[in-house]
């Protein structure tokens, strides 16, 4: 991952410091117990309830940089272009991180997780495989931060290989520290104004061969 990305293993590390807690063998945890959170506060869970938690974002990106020295995308898609598209998060997931600083939620299950598509070309969160990772950052190290990272995803163009790695990413820096009051998962949009757009997002294909799209998100609202 990139020096200049904000990386949650990073933070995770740090964290395991002082802090011991189960780790997982792969590289994201599990999402929380929605029933539990349910019971405790006194709601019944029903599709209703589902719904009210579920978010979803739709966004809009201007592609800035194409990397693709092996031409895998055959000069598909090029700076300038738009690319489009969602993510999902359930609004009731749990913070696996002990940083107070630091919100991590991950999601193991459909429909969370992102579906970007350009010009004709899709790069999407797997569901049957999903490992989405949605990281708050609230005043740590001279920073907020807001990212999202999908690891396991279907692309339509994709590095050759016996390993293969198909990333999605965003990220949103505010070195002012005060786009974010806590690491509560938010339930509208992030307001892009407020945000640096230093990594922004990312689309990368990496195997014997590889590709990065990187583009800067120029909309984003909650869809209703």
């Amino acid at each position: 991952m990139s020096s200049e990305r904000l990386s949650s293993q990073f933070i995770n590390l740090q964290s395991n410091e002082n802090h011991q807690t189960p780790r997982h063998k792969k590289p994201l945890r599990k999402l929380g117990p929605l029933l539990a959170i349910a019971l405790v506060a006194g709601m019944v869970w029903s599709p209703a309830s589902a719904s009210c938690a579920r978010v979803k974002i739709e966004i809009s990106a201007t592609v800035s940089l194409v990397d693709d020295p092996d031409n895998l995308l055959h000069n598909t898609v090029a700076p300038g272009d738009i690319i489009t598209g969602i993510y999902t998060y359930d609004s009731f997931a749990v913070d696996s991180n002990p940083l107070p600083q630091v919100g991590d939620y991950y999601y193991r299950a459909a429909p969370n997780g992102i579906r970007l598509k350009v010009n004709g070309l899709t790069f999407a969160t797997d569901p049957t495989d999903v490992n989405f990772l949605l990281e708050l950052v609230n005043n740590y190290q001279d920073s907020d931060n807001y990212v999202i990272i999908s690891y396991n995803n279907f692309f339509s163009v994709s590095a050759t290989g016996m390993s293969v790695m198909n990333i999605i990413d965003w990220q949103l820096d505010d070195p002012t520290q005060t786009a974010l009051s806590s690491t509560a998962l938010p339930r509208n949009a992030p307001i892009l104004s407020n945000w640096q757009s230093i990594v922004g997002l990312s689309i990368s294909s990496d195997g014997d061969n590889h590709f990065l799209i990187r583009a800067d998100v120029t909309s984003a609202v909650r869809r209703r």
